[in-house]
């Protein structure tokens, strides 16, 4: 958590001047999706000894030069609020982590609101996972940013209550844990918030929810049980509105490390192999994923 250079300090002037006005004016989320995929591919980069292949599940496979095929695997679960954002946008993220961890990721796709509510997204996370273990290839950590935190919670929280191939690790990044708060209130609380405006916080309840209880556990991991969960690492910047959702997880957590990273928007990470601060972060992800999964 060093100083910032002059390009973690571009890329935060770029989330608050161009991406925070661009999620409060852009209502369609076709149009976000095809904003978010051209912005995160120019603003991040994959390293070139990463290979990449899709499989025929629709999901991303992210092996670094020198991992051999069968080494432990992150499931690493994208975020976009549930309504934006594919495995493809978070390629760079994803791969500097797994080079970090000396892993190989797998990035798989769910469906998106507000096409598909609740709990859509929950299912087919679940339903990625199972596929997993059935190749033999069971996940050794899970791994999400924001919505895709979200889902990684429950995934754990799904497979230590079913009795499923539990991962030995858990790395999130500022997880949506509760979106059963008043999102006013949230927002006054965080008057620092960089990237999120309260506009697409609604819009995303309204789309993701449908219908769906923000209290239900399996809506919100936070009012679930947080307890026999694996290790937990979780970053989150400092002033950012989902700070509260990672200082609350934190506690609650059986073995959670808590990181808050002054001065950095949310998910920062996403300009990996072109922010220091990205690669900073996301090199500790991987070293304590790296530990955490070791034989």
């Amino acid at each position: 958590m060093s100083e910032l250079t002059w390009a973690d300090r571009f890329w935060r002037a770029l989330a608050t001047g161009v991406d925070r006005p661009v999620l409060a004016l852009v209502a369609a989320q076709p149009v976000l999706r095809v904003l978010f995929g051209l912005s995160a591919r120019l603003g991040s980069k994959v390293p070139r000894d990463v290979a990449m292949t899709w499989d025929s599940d629709g999901a991303l496979w992210l092996r670094p030069e020198g991992v051999a095929a069968g080494a432990p695997i992150i499931m690493y679960i994208h975020g976009g609020g549930f309504t934006i954002g594919s495995p493809r946008t978070h390629a760079a993220l994803a791969a500097h982590l797994a080079r970090a961890a000396g892993m190989v990721a797998v990035l798989p796709r769910y469906c998106l609101a507000p096409e598909y509510p609740c709990p859509a997204a929950r299912a087919d996370v679940i339903a990625a996972h199972a596929r997993l273990v059935a190749a033999g290839t069971a996940p050794a950590a899970l791994a999400g940013d924001s919505a895709g935190g979200n889902l990684a919670l429950l995934l754990a929280q799904h497979l230590r209550d079913t009795g499923g191939v539990m991962p030995r690790a858990l790395a999130l990044i500022a997880p949506v844990a509760d979106l059963s708060g008043d999102i006013a209130a949230r927002f006054a609380a965080a008057p620092s918030e960089l990237l999120i405006p309260p506009q697409w916080a609604r819009r995303i309840q309204r789309a993701y929810l449908a219908g769906c209880d923000p209290v239900d556990p399996v809506i919100s991991p936070l009012l679930g049980d947080l307890s026999g969960l694996p290790p937990c690492l979780i970053q989150a910047g400092g002033e950012e509105v989902l700070a509260h959702d990672a200082t609350a997880l934190a506690a609650r957590m059986d073995d959670a490390q808590l990181e808050l990273w002054p001065g950095l928007p949310h998910v920062w990470h996403i300009h990996a192999g072109l922010a220091p601060a990205a690669d900073r972060a996301l090199a500790g992800l991987g070293a304590f994923l790296r530990e955490k999964t070791a034989r």
